[in-house]
């Protein structure tokens, strides 16, 4: 089942900190699509199995996030 899950990215201070949070999101093992907004600092992830991809340190530990929403879809 999928699953989209919204995201409170900290620590995104330009586009290449964007764009690496939408690589590392979209690079993850069970994830669907990912969009990132830096200006919002969140990210939406489709993700078949969100708790194995949150579990993955994604951001290689520059960034922080925090789950606000999972949504069945």
């Amino acid at each position: 089942m999928t699953k989209t899950i919204e995201l409170r990215v900290y620590g995104m201070t330009c586009n290449d900190c964007m764009e690496h949070v939408s690589s590392g999101l979209k690079n993850a093992n069970g994830v669907n699509n990912a969009s990132v907004s830096l200006k919002d600092g969140m990210a939406l992830v489709k993700a078949t199995d969100p708790e194995d991809f949150i579990k993955l340190d994604v951001f290689k530990g520059q960034y922080r996030a925090q789950v606000r929403s999972v949504k069945n879809d």
